[in-house]
């Protein structure tokens, strides 16, 4: 007797289950896997910006208790300067103030003047910077100093802009000491900022500038993310009498909170402690458009709780 081998096979039917099966799980697992990465970014993001509430803390103490200034003002094309880690930098932003109790260099090749250029090709008022701890890992490309991804809440915390060029020491809002904070706990210091973007509609929004092959006109679209980052603006902005991180780009353009991990912004605030916030949580006024408006609640940046803007003094 012959005996007939018959060989398994799958039937059409059967392999059009199992693909489905496959897609299915797919699709469930994809979204997880996404919210997994985006969570880990948080994290990543928080113990970054831990360590920069550590360098806040250790620079008040080394500067009989002022806060960090937001960025050194601009006189001429060679200063402020000032020695930071890694040599003398012209007109150094927070991040970079902070550098020596950070513990990490914040460019590796500083310049002195803004008509100065690193060996990247950087004027050096521009300068990319080259360690990670200063970029949120969620934009990890935003590396330029002036279109940062951490924003600081200079208008209250440290406004060196100068009242009159003519008097070095007319700063708008700085020396501020962390003792005058009432409560450490609710005004923030540091957080994702999206930029002057945030003056237009999410739509119009442009992509992310940095600052290109050395030309200090590039990177400055008053509506592309990111830009004017490292100036964090609070909810209520006067545009009249106040100030405003655009407040010389031609027009009224100001920043906030970025909401970029999954709905929502990581926020360092003058104590040390760090949480997860959205625009309507930090008393943002957003309207039916996406355009963050000047007409928020600023008890969440003042030092004294006021909810009103900050306005120059007179």
């Amino acid at each position: 007797m012959r005996r007939h081998s018959i060989k398994a096979a799958f039937t059409l039917i059967e392999l059009l289950v199992v693909i489905a099966i496959i897609g299915l799980l797919v699709a469930i697992l994809v979204p997880a896997l996404s919210s997994a990465r985006r969570q880990a970014k948080a994290t990543v993001c928080n113990a970054r910006l831990r360590t920069l509430g550590q360098g806040l803390v250790l620079y008040a103490n080394d500067y009989s208790d002022v806060l960090v200034p937001g960025r050194l003002p601009k006189i001429d094309d060679h200063h402020w300067r000032t020695r930071i880690v890694g040599g003398v930098k012209y007109r150094p932003s927070f991040l970079a103030m902070m550098a020596s109790q950070v513990g990490l260099p914040p460019f590796e090749d500083p310049q002195p003047s803004k008509t100065s250029i690193d060996k990247f090709g950087q004027p050096g008022d521009r300068q990319n910077y080259a360690d990670k701890i200063y970029v949120c890992p969620e934009v990890p490309h935003w590396v330029d100093e002036r279109n940062g991804s951490y924003g600081y809440n200079y208008q209250f915390l440290g406004n060196s802009r100068l009242l009159d060029d003519n008097n070095l020491t007319s700063y708008k809002n700085w020396p501020v000491k962390s003792s005058w904070v009432r409560l450490p706990s609710e005004c923030v210091a540091v957080a994702d900022c999206v930029g002057t973007a945030a003056s237009f509609p999410p739509l119009q929004r442009a992509s992310y500038e940095d600052n290109k092959l050395g030309d200090s006109k590039s990177g400055r679209s008053i509506n592309a993310l990111g830009n004017e980052g490292f100036n964090l603006d609070p909810p209520r902005v006067d545009p009249e009498h106040g100030e405003m991180a655009g407040h010389k780009l031609g027009q009224e353009a100001r920043t906030a909170l970025h909401e970029r991990h999954g709905g929502k912004g990581s926020v360092l605030w003058v104590d040390g402690h760090l949480s997860s916030e959205t625009l309507e949580s930090m008393h943002y006024d957003v309207d039916d458009k996406g355009v963050v408006t000047f007409d928020g609640d600023n008890r969440l940046f003042s030092i004294d709780q006021k909810a009103e803007a900050w306005t120059e003094p007179k």
